[in-house]
C-alpha cells in the first residue's frame, strides 16, 4: 500500500499577501497546515504538487506570471517533488498524473488545497481516481468562503464509500 498526497494549486493567485487577484478565505492559514502536513509525510509518502496554468495574458494563473507561481509556503517543499502541469480543474485530465502514480505503485491518495469547489472536488471525483482509495482532507483545503468550503465538503461527503472518504 502505496500512499501519495496531491497539493492541489497553492499559488499566488490564492493568496492576497502574495498580491493574488483571486483571495481565498484562510489561505494562509490553510498554507501553513498544508506545509506542516507535507513536512510529517514526506519521508512515509509520495508527494506531488500540482499546479495549474492559462495562457499567457490571461487574468488569472497565466504561465509566467507571479499569480501562477507557487506560493511561498510550499514553493520550497515542493522543489524537489515530481510536478504536475494542468489547465483544467481535474488534476488528472491532460497530465501526467496517472502515469507518476503508477510509477509509484500508489493506491491511497490524499487531496488537499485550493480551491474546495473547484480542483479539489473536481480531482476528487475525477473518473481517473477509480482505481485508487481517495481521501479528501478538508482540514487542509479552503475555497472563497467558508460557506462555500462547507458546502464543496458536504457534497463530497455524499460520496462517501469504501473508495472514498472527507477526513
Amino acid at each position: 500500500m502505496t500512499h501519495a498526497l496531491l497539493v492541489i494549486d497553492v499559488q499566488n493567485e490564492y493568496f492576497a499577501g502574495a498580491n493574488g487577484a483571486f483571495p481565498q478565505e484562510n489561505a494562509d492559514e490553510t498554507a501553513a497546515k498544508i506545509a506542516e502536513h507535507i513536512r510529517r509525510v514526506q519521508d512515509k509518502q509520495l508527494v506531488i504538487g500540482v499546479q495549474h496554468f492559462t495562457p499567457a495574458g490571461a487574468p488569472l494563473f497565466a504561465r509566467g506570471s507571479h499569480g501562477a507561481a507557487l506560493h511561498e509556503s510550499v514553493a520550497g517543499l515542493l522543489a524537489d517533488k515530481p510536478l504536475v502541469e494542468k489547465e483544467h480543474a481535474d488534476s488528472f485530465l491532460n497530465t501526467g498524473l496517472n502515469e507518476i502514480l503508477a510509477k509509484h505503485g500508489v493506491t491511497h491518495i490524499d487531496i488537499c488545497g485550493i480551491m474546495t469547489q473547484n480542483c479539489v472536488t473536481h480531482t476528487a471525483l475525477s473518473p481517473d481516481t477509480a482505481p485508487y482509495h481517495v481521501r479528501v482532507l478538508s482540514d487542509l483545503c479552503t475555497a472563497p468562503t467558508a460557506l462555500i468550503h462547507a458546502l464543496a465538503l458536504n457534497a463530497l461527503r455524499d460520496r462517501s464509500s469504501e473508495q472514498f472518504e472527507v477526513v
